[in-house]
Formats: C-alpha cells, sequence, structure tokens
C-alpha cells in the first residue's frame, strides 16, 4: 500500500506546478470521481470563440487510493496540468501533439501519452478515427457513424486546417 491521497495534496501539486511554470491553477475546480475507472486523470475544458477556457481537473478515486507508488500520482496530475498549459497558451485542444509533449518535458515528467493502471481491461471496440488529410495526426475518435460523419462535414483540422478524413478501425 502507498500514500493514499487527499484532494488538498492534488490541489497543492497542481498550485507548485503552476508556479514553476508560470500559469496559476488558480480558481480552477479539482474533483475527485469514483465513476472513473480506466482514465486516472482528465483536465475538462471548453472552446469558445478560439478561446480555451478552463473548466476542471478530474482525478479518479482509484489513483488516488494508495494503490499506486507516489510518483506516478505525482506524474498523471502534472500530465493533466500539461494539457491545462498547453491548451490555455496556444488557445486550442492540442490533445497529446508536439506542444503537449514539449510541455511535459519541460515540466520534468514523460510524454508518454497513456497511463494504463494494471488490472484495468482494455476492451477495443469498432470506432472513427478521424485525422488531418495533410499531415495525419488524429484530430478526434468517434465510436457513431453520425457523430464522425458530422465533423468531417463541417470541421477542419486545428493543425494544418485541413479537411478531416474518417478512418474505420478498433481502438
Amino acid at each position: 500500500m502507498h500514500k493514499i491521497w487527499n484532494l488538498n495534496e492534488v490541489e497543492r501539486v497542481l498550485t507548485e506546478t503552476g508556479e514553476r511554470a508560470g500559469l496559476s491553477t488558480k480558481g480552477i475546480p479539482v474533483s475527485i470521481s469514483d465513476r472513473m475507472e480506466k482514465t486516472m486523470g482528465s483536465f475538462v475544458f471548453k472552446e469558445k470563440d478560439g478561446k480555451v477556457k478552463a473548466h476542471e481537473f478530474r482525478f479518479s478515486a482509484r489513483l488516488l487510493s494508495g494503490e499506486f507508488d507516489e510518483e506516478v500520482v505525482r506524474n498523471v496530475i502534472i500530465h493533466e496540468y500539461a494539457h491545462f498549459y498547453a491548451n490555455v497558451t496556444t488557445g486550442r485542444n492540442n490533445g497529446h501533439n508536439a506542444v503537449f509533449k514539449n510541455v511535459c518535458r519541460s515540466l520534468g515528467i514523460p510524454d508518454d501519452t497513456l497511463f494504463t493502471a494494471p488490472g484495468t481491461r482494455v476492451i477495443r471496440k469498432k470506432g472513427y478515427k478521424l485525422v488531418c488529410s495533410t499531415c495525419g495526426e488524429t484530430v478526434a475518435v468517434r465510436r457513431h457513424r453520425d457523430a464522425a460523419v458530422d465533423i468531417v462535414k463541417y470541421k477542419i483540422s486545428g493543425c494544418c486546417e485541413a479537411k478531416i478524413k474518417a478512418m474505420m478501425g478498433y481502438f
């Protein structure tokens, strides 16, 4: 059993990271979710008029339960801060692209894009991967055909401002 984390400790890591990086998380709610089982953390934001507005940081109760080493928990918290920093400073969703990975490295954490908790069963389902037609970067992933068709029809990629194409696959 490792250290059990509480909400104040998570907020402290976010605050310290913000002080080091120069972008405060003050005023952004942080919550712990019992419903998050596969995803250990997330940064929730809203996009409006070409700007990203931070909405909330969410962390899995399982992540903070003492099941994982302290370094793993810190890295997940800082990983979510990296999403916040990359998205807010550029004004767009960077996902796990090069901008995001550079932020991770500057914060001193691995730029891995996925942490799968031991014992988590990954179920691969059929869906649509939406990619930029110019550079091939993944723009979005959708399970339902209608949602994928709407994006292909009405949106352009943020990276190259090019058309988006859909590819069916399992993920």
